[in-house]
Order: C-alpha cells, then structure tokens, then sequence
C-alpha cells in the first residue's frame, strides 16, 4: 500500500463515529525535476546533481458540530518521514462578537503566506527566502571554551554558509493556543506558542521555559485589497546544554514586525511582505542586538486562459555586529529573484517551469540557481 493510503485510512480509523459528524478529504501531489548550478551556495539543492522529487499532502477537515471542528494536514515527501504539519481543533462563533479558539498545531498568524506554502496555490517552486534561507545566527550555545556565550567570530565566519536559524522558520507551524476572529472588515489574531517565528520549524518541543507570542491585525478596506501586520517576541535560544551559574536563557529574545499586502484586479495579483526582526545575542564583549530586514515582492498576470507569467524577488539585509572594536555586518546580503509559467491542463492538473537565480552579496561562491519542472494534480 501506498504511503498516500495509509495515512487515509489512519486518519480515517480515527475519526468519531458520531452520526452527525462529516468529514471533508482532500489533498494534492506534486512530482518534479530539479537542477541547481553545482556550487558551495546554501541554496544549492543535492549539491548539485539532477534529481527528481515528490510531495503528498493530505488534508482533513472533521466538522464534529456547526461550532466544532477537527483539522489535519499531512505531509509526506521522497526526503522526509510523514509529518503532521497541522493537527488542530478549532471553536467558532463563541460569543456574538465571532470570537473563535483554536488549539493545537497550526500555522502561527504572522505573514500572509497561507495557502500559498502548498504547491497547487504556489505560484512558483520554493518559498520566498525569508522562510527558507538560513543565517549565521544559531539559536543555541556550543560547547567549548568560550561557552555562555556566541563568539563574534563564530558568527562572522558562518556568513553566507548557511547554518543558523531561519528569518521565518518553514511554513511556522508550531504547538500552541489562538483566538482570532472579524469586525467587519477587520480581523484580528493572537497566538501563544511553544516556538518563536524564527525557530519553529516541525518541532512540538519547547527548548526553554519562555513562550511564543504573535498578535496580528489585518484590514480589507477594498474588494481585492488586505493590508495586514503583525508583531512576534520571545525566546528563542535553546537549551541544549545546562546553563552554568545564574544565566537565564529567557533573557535573549527575539522580536519581530511586519506588513504584508495582498492586491488583485482583474488578470493581475500581488503579495508583499517585509519584516525586520531583532536578536539579543550573548556575544564575547557582552549583549548585542542583531538587526535583520527581510522582504519578498510576488505576482502573478494571466497571459491567456490557463496560461499565467509569476515572478518573485526576495531578499535578506542584515545589521552589524561589533567585534573587535569594528562594527560589520553579521552575515551576507541575499538577493533572489524566481520566475516562471504556469499552465493548468485541467482546473486541478497545473504544470510549472520555473528558474531562480540567488546572489549571495560576499564571500567566494556568491551565486546559484535553480531550475525546476514541476506537475501539481490536486484531489
């Protein structure tokens, strides 16, 4: 049996046999070659060498009652094991205002990214690089002379390697707590995790004793037009080794802001987003904040029926840290830009080409790309 059935007929076994109950199963697969230039880049894909993948998601929607509702997404791929990305429950309308709770494992309300992180809704192949590429920055002490702290030249020496935590970690699905709801034409959204936006990942752990937090709102003054934003703080650091003395890992923390848009008119859709996020960072001379921007600009225009162009640039603009009396920037400037053609064959048959160029703004192997044919069949 497939890996794709026995996930069905897990969830399937598990679902309650309430008569009232319905149940909703969908899910898409996505199969691709890809070709990276053969480079030291971090967004090198198999170091180079042709390959072909796949993606399976499955997704399953248990409404219980008008009020409650059980939601799973599944993901499973040629690389990874099957993971359960989003296992959660979710109360609606629980007072005349429309507030909803929702408990579990969920995308955290940070972004705009929504369906958009799945292949079928994707315009192009990956992620735009503030969710995938990594920085020089780890989230946790290393063992060694220098433990306690982040040494600086431990930092410099990881720029452009990527290494360190992710500006935005994956699709940030993380364990935790929502309310969110609408006003008109206002929602709202706030969400206490056990990860921050940087270090959540697929992980359920919490690796210090802080928690996540995430408060959004979000404004659809026109038909076609959402402006959002969004603040997140926490700690992020990791406690993988026993901290000595009286040192509190909770005291470095990570906070971050950002606005997103979201326009379409006619043949033509754009989405936007920009964050700048700031790291305490126990390094040798002492506490530091390291700044860090980052943005993606994505839209798409359909050329004729079925037929659309999408284009992406994203990027990566870090702050500096001191170190030895010279302040300079902690890792390299990213620029990517992703284009590509779409054609649907049938409303849920589409088929990609797509090429990404990656500048790394330093060090010895400042550039890569990527070339990708991908076929999408939603279900």
């Amino acid at each position: 049996m497939t890996r794709t059935g026995i996930i069905a007929l897990l969830l399937y076994s598990m679902l309650p046999p309430a008569a009232s109950a319905q149940v909703l199963l969908s899910g898409e697969t996505a199969a691709q070659f890809y070709k990276s230039a053969v480079t030291q880049s971090p967004r090198a894909v198999n170091s180079g060498r042709p390959s072909f993948g796949w993606d399976t998601r499955l997704f399953i929607d248990g409404e219980v009652t008008d009020n409650v509702t059980a939601l799973a997404n599944i993901r499973a791929t040629n690389t990874d094991a099957i993971t359960f990305d989003y296992i959660a429950v979710r109360l609606t309308d629980l007072t005349p205002l429309g507030l909803n709770f929702q408990a579990g494992k969920f995308d955290l309300p940070f972004g705009n990214l929504g369906e958009r992180r799945f292949p079928r809704k994707n315009l192009l192949y990956g992620l735009p690089s503030i969710y995938e590429y990594r920085m020089a920055l780890p989230d946790h002490f290393s063992p060694g002379p220098d433990y306690r702290v982040i040494p600086e030249r431990e930092i410099l020496a990881g720029a452009g390697q990527g290494r360190g935590m992710r500006l935005l970690d994956l699709g940030m699905y993380h364990p935790g707590a929502m309310v969110f709801g609408s006003v008109g034409i206002l929602d709202y959204a706030f969400a206490v995790t056990t990860g921050t936006v940087s270090t959540s990942s697929y992980s359920s752990d919490n690796y210090n004793s802080d928690l996540g937090k995430v408060a959004r709102l979000a404004v659809t003054p026109l038909t076609g037009l959402t402006i959002g934003g969004a603040y997140a703080w926490g700690a992020y650091m990791q406690a993988v080794y026993p901290i000595p003395g009286n040192d509190n890992i909770n005291n470095y923390t990570e906070r971050a802001a950002e606005v997103d848009l979201e326009f379409s008119r006619g043949h033509a859709v754009l989405d936007g987003e920009a964050v700048y996020s700031t790291f305490g960072v126990p390094v040798t001379t002492g506490d530091q904040n390291l700044h860090v921007l980052g943005y993606y600009v994505e839209g798409k225009y359909t050329l004729i029926p079925r037929l659309y162009a999408a284009l992406r640039v994203s990027g990566l603009e870090f702050g500096n840290v001191r170190s030895g009396g010279i302040e300079q920037q902690w890792d390299y400037n990213v620029v990517e830009w992703e284009g590509g053609l779409g054609y649907f064959v049938d409303k849920d048959v589409l088929l990609k080409a797509v090429r990404r160029e990656t500048r790394i703004l330093g060090g010895s192997g400042p550039k890569d790309n990527l070339t990708v044919v991908q076929l999408v069949v939603a279900y």
